[in-house]
């Protein structure tokens, strides 16, 4: 791993982690998803897990651990292996907004992945993913929204910085 891929991924470690701690007043809208997404199709697979492993671990380190940090971690990091499998779609016109597309499922996958890790350590699986449904949305919206506004410039920034993309 070259210093040039280093600084990149910490660069995106740090907007993901100061996006979500900086937006924590609307609820479940957070760059981190969206950082993330955009990693794994551009940089790979393993650098999106990568970024968020470690922007889960350093953002609970403001906002606090327990018994969702490992969950988060684990669902993240789904959602990069996922989205990182598209990788031979990025050339195409409408890309954007296919990514935009998979941005907004993953709000919903991510809160599935929660209410899992809840219903194992707590039970009762419905009630907790059925109160968090509301939640989900307004994650999956911001998904989108955000996916729109971001993909482009860090886009830009990768092929300006010769990361291999």
């Amino acid at each position: 791993m070259t210093v040039r891929k280093i600084t990149m991924l910490s660069m995106l470690v740090s907007i993901a982690v100061i996006g979500r701690i900086y937006m924590t007043f609307i609820p479940n809208v957070q760059p981190l998803t969206t950082i993330v997404i955009i990693t794994a199709v551009l940089m790979g697979r393993t650098n999106g897990v990568i970024v968020a492993t470690i922007s889960i671990i350093v953002s609970n380190l403001y906002l606090g651990f327990g018994t969702w940090t490992f969950p988060q971690a684990i669902s993240f990091s789904l959602i990069a292996l996922i989205a990182g499998s598209f990788y031979f779609l990025k050339d195409k016109k409408y890309f954007i907004y296919f990514l935009a597309g998979i941005s907004g499922l993953s709000g919903y996958f991510h809160g599935v992945i929660m209410s899992l890790a809840e219903y194992i350590i707590f039970g009762n699986f419905w009630a907790y993913y059925l109160a968090g449904v509301p939640f989900d949305t307004y994650h999956a919206v911001g998904n989108v929204v955000i996916t729109l506004i971001l993909y482009q410039p860090i886009k830009s920034i990768f092929e300006r910085t010769k990361i291999n993309i």
